[in-house]
């Protein structure tokens, strides 16, 4: 298909109501966490007691306070990414089989009960509970949903629909911590709300703002699981109702409509299933040094913080359509590993920033060079796993990456706590200790980046690798 035909159907994907709601029940709940992001950390120091006075800008809390909070976070956020993991193969198989639609309505509806309990929680223990139920729903909702998504667009355009996926997505991002640290600093300076409950309001706020995708996917969301489908006929009358929007309809290649898989496409799943657990170790480690790192070496004014993260998402927002069209006619593979590796190096750059400033460029830095691989990278995927295994594959990625994101925030919570409050000798210099977790993150994302490199081949459609004349596996998820 030419570039000029590809352009003028263009508009067509961004008209579609069903890829429209999918993305935007994505922006919400992006929104909705990004509006307690930038304040969850002091909640849980705040409920332990370790602040007796809502933080500002000339308050940052003392750095043997956060060292000794830090596991407790790490737990907490593992708990989140322990029940995902258990949960996202399981919920993405059950899509496959009795339909996208109703689970990814439950696991919206989840969200906002769970926001609304997490506003009243009293103890840290109250707070791990409903983080991994929180786990829970969103194993039910982002498996899915990706799911779906590649159900509906098909294979031409998979790394463009999911770059506007990931643009809507980043909306909520971008919105989210800069109107959550607004939130903060109403309820600080005009409700003078005391500690802990001048944390508490943005919980609610976030639960209000997922609410609208609940009534969205119950209205517009079509059913796209393939057993759903009774049979062959079906399936092409519900594809064609499905791209009904577009000016011709797009076959896919036949082996990518079956359940069949060669070895050296199994080959490249396994290599998949390694680099998810690889870049959820990497991202699980990130997450809560980040914000412990923010707080004790940068600024304790939420406010900032919020729109630090908003600033990044920014960019991501920017980025990620551009580089979904470019991974579908230029290649994938090529801009999924610049995008990691650059996101990878700026992780390790991060710690050695000296102020807000700094911290800024680089974080922006990170997310623009993620939010180029990540379109290229799930349209990688997509292309290898047939579509009556989608579901349950997408839920089994979510899985091994959940589960190196359930170590992750544990092993960094732990090494924060004890590195943080050294220096690290390496020849004439003296390095703060806390680069270790920040150091360790990023050369275990450099390792699944090589195995991208090494093993997975060039997915683009008009250069589909061809089948391997061996035996033919099945189900190799």
């Amino acid at each position: 298909m030419s570039c000029t035909a590809e352009t003028a159907r263009s508009p067509s994907l961004y008209r579609n109501p069903r890829v429209l709601v999918l993305g935007i029940n994505a922006m919400l709940i992006m929104l909705g966490f990004g509006v307690v992001a930038p304040s969850m950390a002091y909640y849980l120091i705040a409920l332990e007691g370790g602040l007796t006075e809502p933080p500002g800008p000339s308050y940052i809390v003392p750095a043997e306070v956060v060292a000794e909070f830090s596991l407790i976070l790490g737990v907490m956020m593992a708990a989140f990414m322990g029940t995902r993991t258990l949960l996202a193969r399981y919920w993405g198989g059950l899509s496959d089989t009795y339909g996208r639609k109703p689970i990814i309505l439950i696991g919206l509806a989840g969200y906002f009960f769970l926001l609304l309990f997490f506003g009243l929680v009293q103890d840290w223990i109250q707070m791990l509970a409903v983080r991994a139920m929180q786990g829970v729903v969103s194993a039910m909702v982002w498996p899915t949903a990706q799911a779906a998504l590649m159900d509906i667009v098909g294979p031409v355009r998979r790394g463009e629909g999911m770059g506007l996926y990931m643009t809507l997505s980043n909306i909520g991002f971008v919105l989210g911590p800069g109107v959550g640290g607004l939130l903060y600093n109403y309820s600080r300076d005009f409700l003078v709300l005391p500690v802990p409950d001048v944390f508490r309001v943005p919980y609610y706020i976030g639960a209000l703002i997922v609410l609208p995708s609940v009534i969205a996917t119950a209205i517009v969301l079509k059913e796209t699981a393939p057993r759903k489908l009774e049979d062959a006929s079906l399936r092409r009358q519900e594809r064609h109702d499905l791209t009904a929007d577009e000016d011709e309809e797009v076959t896919p290649p036949p082996l990518l409509e079956t359940g069949e898989m060669t070895p050296r496409r199994q080959k490249m799943i396994y290599v998949l299933f390694l680099m998810s657990t690889l870049d959820g170790l990497a991202m699980g480690l990130g997450q809560p040094v980040l914000q412990l790192f923010l707080m004790s070496r940068i600024t304790t004014d939420i406010g900032f913080i919020g729109l630090v993260l908003s600033g990044a998402g920014a960019v991501g927002f920017l980025v990620s359509v551009p580089a979904g069209r470019y991974s579908d006619r230029r290649g994938r593979k090529g801009l999924a590993i610049w995008g990691a590796f650059g996101s990878r190096m700026s992780l390790a750059v991060l710690p050695l920033a000296a102020d807000l400033a700094q911290t800024s460029v680089v974080w922006i830095g990170q997310n623009a060079a993620m939010a180029a691989s990540q379109p290229a990278m799930a349209a990688i995927q997509a292309d290898i796993v047939p579509w009556n295994l989608r579901g349950k594959f997408f839920g089994t990625i979510q899985a091994f990456l959940n589960a190196g994101a359930t170590v992750g925030p544990i092993v960094g919570g732990a090494l924060f706590a004890y590195f943080s409050l050294i220096l690290i000798p390496i020849g004439p210099l003296l390095i703060d200790g806390v680069v270790v977790p920040f150091w360790l993150a990023s050369s275990l994302g450099m390792i699944g980046v090589f195995l991208l490199w090494r093993y997975l081949d060039e997915t683009k459609p008009v250069d589909i690798v061809k089948a391997d004349a061996e035996e033919v596996l099945t189900d190799s998820t």
